[in-house]
């Protein structure tokens, strides 16, 4: 059974910002849920967001030109 994680009362709004973030896919990873916590604690809401926005945009780039190939070789 999956262990639930103990968030500070004052960072459960922050932290529920952050989760609506994630693809849901990813959403509900507890290891994805811890990380978001220690980054939230260590760095604050700000930090964790833009990484949150850099990795999605890391990986839209990364699965477009990978499309792009595909359609090529077709």
């Amino acid at each position: 059974m999956a262990q639930m994680l103990n968030i500070p009362k004052d960072l459960k709004k922050s932290f529920s910002n952050l989760i609506d973030l994630i693809p849901v896919p990813y959403r509900y990873d507890e290891k994805v849920q811890r990380d978001i916590l220690l980054f939230l604690k260590l760095e604050g809401e700000e930090f964790v967001r833009n990484k949150i926005e850099q990795s999605k945009e890391a990986f839209s780039e990364r699965t477009e030109g990978s499309s792009v190939k595909e359609d090529e070789e077709k």
